[in-house]
């Protein structure tokens, strides 16, 4: 054979950059060291998303720390790095063979706001003077004539017009957080930013402010990006007004908001009247549309003949408590106008501005399964989450019907993290069963369960009819009221495949502290939550080697079985045998005469 035709390994570019994508940094820099071929798809690897902006620039020159006076807002910095020397020409050349492999270009300094007010030892930012000598000195047309996406959070906001140095036409991704700055003024930069880069397909923003103080300047940002695919705003960031404007926009796909947990600064009073002013056949493109609304408002959008019908995901964050009703009706709504949707939320976010009930609501004022029935009728919906101030008026029957009518689930987040109160009825782990036996594609689940009482179910390996869930992937349960690990862990060993995890604890516990203080929840029933926490984490160390023996017990009386098995064939075939030459010995004994 041709020795040219057997390549080896280490000359495959496709398999080396495979290879390279999981190394770090540091073993990079190593292989780009290794020869010339090596060296270039490494480089690609090593400069293709960029983090530090501190260290791409001392490529092109070597930086110090100079003294810059910069706004009262984040406080004098004891200084900022700036070129030692000017800039040459041979300096561009060289860099270019790094620029053209940069992509993506990340600048976070968000962090450094409160590190100058609690540290003493300040942290150095880039001066001010380096990008204006960027723009000054640089030989090409664009410093990194290849970027695609720039992400730019800066410390302040002086330094947010900073970014223009490295926009350009092929730019698709950007992501800003804005701040109010005189002069020059905030508008004249974001027209700056549209005339750059008019192509831009995905926009995330971050604000300093709620939206109703930035929402004309959004408005004008979001005129002049036609092109836009992918918007992302805050939490609370997409009001009516936005919401029209990206209506005139033919290639929106995609509207989503900022994971909470990211505690952007948010007004619910921004969304409080959701009423946007949509023409008829906007949004042809809209597949995925997330929005914070009362539920009632959300309900009659849905309604209306302008909505987006052809929606696959739907996500809305409830700004206020609602009546079971009024989440019926949200439901209906969307049975009857969103045929193809495969996924919806609905989530009422325990913030620490959330308006929590206290006392708790009576059980008959809760959502109960007739809350839920229209759901049932979906049947392109394959994921659900539903997130709620206070526990359910669900009983084990009620999730026996739940599972039974909704055998399509993959994903299924059902208020795993209610506000705790006392004597409340629980879901008991049998409930579990249901899903595992009605629902065989599920993957992710999420309830909130008494774990205190455990189901009694026949204790011998021969319970293998006892229904098993083949695809669970992740159990949530939050902090589901739980006494003892061991007996839970015994009794989910028997229902859960080897992998599957325990998810438990709060989305973000800080918040969700602050809330229950001002719904009054007894300091008793949060130390119980504490507890809750230890023990479901010892049942999460303990699942897997609980499991793993199982199957292996199982396994066992399996070749146990087949070994019965082949022991009872083969007496019936030693029987059949007897019965054969007992047979032979009668029919010879009745030729010859003869008689025992």
């Amino acid at each position: 054979m041709d020795h040219r035709a057997t390549r080896s390994w280490a000359h495959i570019d496709e398999l080396l950059a495979m290879i390279f994508s999981y190394l770090d940094d540091r073993a990079l820099a190593r292989a780009a060291c290794v020869c010339k071929h090596w060296s270039e798809i490494a480089l690609d690897c090593l400069w293709f998303e960029v983090n530090d902006l501190k260290r791409v620039l001392s490529v092109l020159a070597p930086l110090t720390l100079k003294p810059e006076r910069v706004a009262v807002s984040t406080g004098r910095l004891p200084g900022a790095y700036a070129f030692k020397r000017s800039l040459l020409p041979a300096d561009w050349v060289r860099f270019q063979r790094y620029s053209v492999r940069v992509r993506r270009l990340r600048h976070d300094h968000r962090h450094l706001r409160s590190a100058v007010d609690r540290s003493a030892k300040r942290p150095a930012l880039i001066h001010s003077k380096v990008f204006d000598e960027l723009a000054a000195t640089c030989t090409t047309s664009n410093i990194f004539p290849n970027l695609q996406s720039l992400i730019w959070y800066p410390s302040a906001p002086e330094r947010q017009r900073l970014c223009l140095v490295f926009l350009h036409r092929r730019v698709k991704h950007l992501g800003l957080h804005l701040y109010r700055s005189e002069p020059p003024s905030l508008t004249d930069f974001i027209s700056q930013i549209c005339a750059q880069c008019p192509a831009i397909t995905n926009l995330d923003l971050c604000l300093e402010e709620h939206m109703g103080n930035f929402e004309d300047y959004a408005v004008v940002l979001l005129r002049g990006l036609p092109h836009l695919q992918g918007v992302s705003v805050p939490i609370y960031g997409l009001t009516p007004r936005l919401l029209t404007e990206l209506s005139r926009l033919n290639q929106v796909a995609t509207i989503n908001l900022t994971h909470p947990a990211r505690a952007e600064p948010g007004n619910r009073a921004d969304v409080a009247h959701f009423f946007p002013a949509i023409a008829n056949n906007a949004f042809p493109a809209l597949r995925n549309l997330s929005f914070s609304a009362q539920v009632e408002h959300a309900t009659q959008l849905l309604r209306s003949s302008f909505f987006p019908a052809q929606l696959t995901e739907l996500h809305l964050k409830a700004i206020v408590i609602a009546t079971p009703h009024a989440l019926q009706d949200l439901f209906s709504a969307i049975r009857d106008r969103c045929t193809s949707l495969v996924q919806l939320s609905v989530d009422y976010i325990i913030a620490p501005d959330a308006r929590l009930t206290s006392p708790p609501p009576p059980l008959h004022e809760r959502p109960n399964i007739a809350t839920f029935r229209p759901l049932f009728s979906a049947r392109c919906l394959r994921t659900f989450e539903f997130r709620w101030d206070y526990a359910l008026a669900i009983s084990d029957e009620d999730m026996e019907e739940y599972a039974s009518s909704w055998p399509s689930l993959e994903s299924l987040q059902f208020n795993p993290e209610p506000v705790p109160e006392p004597d409340v009825p629980g879901l008991n782990l049998r409930v579990l069963l249901s899903f595992a036996r009605y629902c065989p594609n599920i993957r992710h689940l999420g309830l909130h369960v008494d774990a205190r009482t455990i189901p009694n179910l026949a204790p011998t390996p021969r319970s293998q009819s006892l229904p098993r869930f083949r695809r669970l992937e992740t159990l949530a349960v939050g902090l589901s009221a739980i006494t003892k690990s061991e007996p839970v862990t015994l009794f989910l060993s028997q229902i859960l495949p080897l992998g599957c995890t325990i998810v438990f604890g709060l989305r973000w516990p800080d918040a969700f502290d602050i809330a229950m203080e001002h719904a009054l929840v007894p300091v008793c029933l949060r130390a119980e939550m504490s507890n809750n926490h230890v023990r479901w984490n010892e049942v999460s160390r303990m699942l897997p080697i609980a499991t793993k023996a199982r199957m292996e017990e199982k396994a066992h009386i399996e070749a146990l079985e087949r070994q019965m098995m082949e022991l009872e064939v083969s007496r019936k075939e030693d029987r059949q045998k007897l019965n054969w030459l007992e047979q032979e010995v009668q029919d010879l004994r009745g030729r010859t005469g003869r008689t025992p």
